[in-house]
């Protein structure tokens, strides 16, 4: 396979340091700690543990049982090259901590091109402070480690926004791929690999079948789409999308075993559709033999509807909802992670300078905020959901977490008749309305009755791009308009009730 180059540079700080952790357990086997030196002042990450691997002639062995630092040097440039200059800080931690008897050996990891010379400089350096062990590996040897290795892709997905997939995937997947992309463009570069991203890749990988459960605005369809996107690249799956139990059924080919079946909202969209959790209490046993031979299923529910769905799932029968590996609640989020999506959306927003400066004091309190959502933290980050709205203290903010409802009504009612009908014509064509659109007399009707005209309309969809809509692909790969997110959906009905 031809080196893909993933331009790495791009990934940011953080995601390329959760790469490196992935790279250091499902290719290197070392199981590692994130590691915080009292007098490291930068950015870049480290980790620490006892190198596992134990055949000398390994060429990435640093001796079994070694006190090992890994660290990742990132670099935002497109092209560069490491240098001894951008290692002396390095040099001096890696002399600090092995005084204190943490590094008798030392990896690092960077996005660079790294040169012979570098390398001896760095090995000769650590040496002379009693590091006899070190190992660098640069930007091309990762790249070659992600083409080579779709489990990285799977763990740290941001990479399938980098690179060709034409160069991993084959026709059929790679239209698939792009239909999924163009949904996940914009949520790849915010997201973050949470611990509940992580069991719900394992639960596909190792059982088959993951349940996503969550409050509305907390991310469960952005996993899921993530998720299908790592079906198609690690197991070769086709991805359907069905609404039902008797749809998946019906679509499954027991002579096509890599298929993966993605269901959101599965017991009912707002409030819990009796219907169809019987058709899955009905159908269970058919869908886990499915998965049984080598179908993979991905449901979501909001975690008030599975409530209300549970007892009539018949889960005596079926144990594998018993289980707490495949059943993840998204919205179980640490401190940390919070502050990275908080972050992530803030830095991708088009907020001015001034009025994140205001805000800098007040976000490790917003994003502790208990029903922190991503959806929220994403709103925030745009001047379309916050104008005219009052966020100046820590109190604005925590309530604009608190009641996100109220305050998306209230944006709502600010919008132009032209916008507002936009929003109309997706609504009524149940949130996928095909591209270049074309009224319906249902949709012109829509459309007068408040108070627009089809051309004030046409020329608002562009303008809602990225906030309240996007541009996507059905699955058959036609341009089509959706909603942003289901709730501003609901926040729309919401407001069309009032009227």
């Amino acid at each position: 396979m031809a080196l893909i180059d993933y331009d790495l540079h791009k990934l940011g700080w953080r995601a390329f340091q959760d790469l490196c952790a992935v790279i250091l357990q499902q290719v290197l086997g070392q199981t590692f700690h994130t590691f915080a030196d009292s007098n490291d002042a930068g950015r870049d990450g480290a980790f620490h543990g006892q190198w596992a691997i134990k055949a000398p002639s390994d060429p990435l062995a640093l001796g079994a049982g070694v006190a090992t630092v890994a660290q990742c040097k990132f670099s935002a440039q497109a092209s560069g090259t490491l240098t001894p200059s951008m290692l002396a800080d390095e040099v001096a931690k890696v002399r600090r901590l092995h005084s204190r008897g943490l590094c008798d050996a030392y990896l690092l990891l960077t996005n660079l091109s790294v040169t012979g010379r570098t390398d001896e400089w760095l090995k000769e350096k650590v040496r002379t402070h009693g590091v006899q062990r070190c190992l660098l590996l640069d930007g091309r040897w990762i790249c070659q480690q992600i083409s080579q290795r779709p489990d990285l892709r799977r763990y740290v997905p941001r990479i399938y926004g980098l690179g060709d997939l034409g160069q991993i995937l084959d026709d059929r997947r790679l239209r698939q791929a792009r239909a999924l992309l163009s949904r996940l463009e914009a949520d790849l570069a915010t997201f973050v690999p949470t611990e509940a991203y992580r069991r719900a890749a394992d639960a596909v990988a190792d059982h088959g079948f993951v349940l996503l459960l969550g409050e509305p605005a907390c991310g469960k369809s952005t996993i899921a789409a993530t998720l299908a996107m790592a079906a198609l690249d690690n197991w070769g799956c086709g991805v359907r999308r069905v609404d039902s139990a008797e749809e998946l059924v019906a679509a499954w080919n027991p002579d096509e075993p890599s298929q993966l079946f993605w269901i959101d909202d599965a017991f009912g969209g707002i409030r819990h559709d009796a219907a169809l959790t019987d058709g899955w209490s009905r159908r269970m046993d058919q869908v886990m033999t499915a998965v049984k031979q080598g179908a993979r299923v991905i449901l979501t529910s909001r975690d008030y509807i599975y409530r209300d769905a549970r007892p009539y799932l018949k889960e005596y029968a079926y144990p594998r909802l018993h289980e707490r590996k495949v059943v993840i609640d998204v919205t179980d989020l640490t401190d940390a992670e919070k502050r990275q999506i908080l972050y992530n959306h803030l830095k991708a927003g088009d907020q001015p300078r001034r009025v994140l400066e205001q805000w800098r004091p007040h976000l490790r309190r917003i994003a502790g905020v208990e029903r922190f959502q991503p959806e929220v933290a994403r709103r925030l980050s745009r001047q379309t959901f916050t104008r005219g709205v009052r966020l100046v203290t820590g109190d604005d903010l925590v309530q604009y977490f608190e009641h996100p409802v109220a305050f998306l009504s209230d944006v709502l009612h600010q919008l132009e008749p032209g916008s507002r009908g936009a929003l109309a014509c997706i609504y009524l064509s149940g949130d996928e309305l095909a591209a270049p659109v074309q009224f319906t007399p249902a949709l012109a009707e829509a459309v007068t009755r408040l108070g627009t005209s089809e051309s004030d309309v046409l020329r608002s969809f562009p303008t809602l791009d990225v906030t309240f809509l996007q541009q996507s692909t059905d699955t058959h790969g036609d341009p089509v308009w959706r909603f942003r997110h289901p709730t501003i959906r609901e926040g729309f009905a919401a407001v069309i009730a009032e009227e």
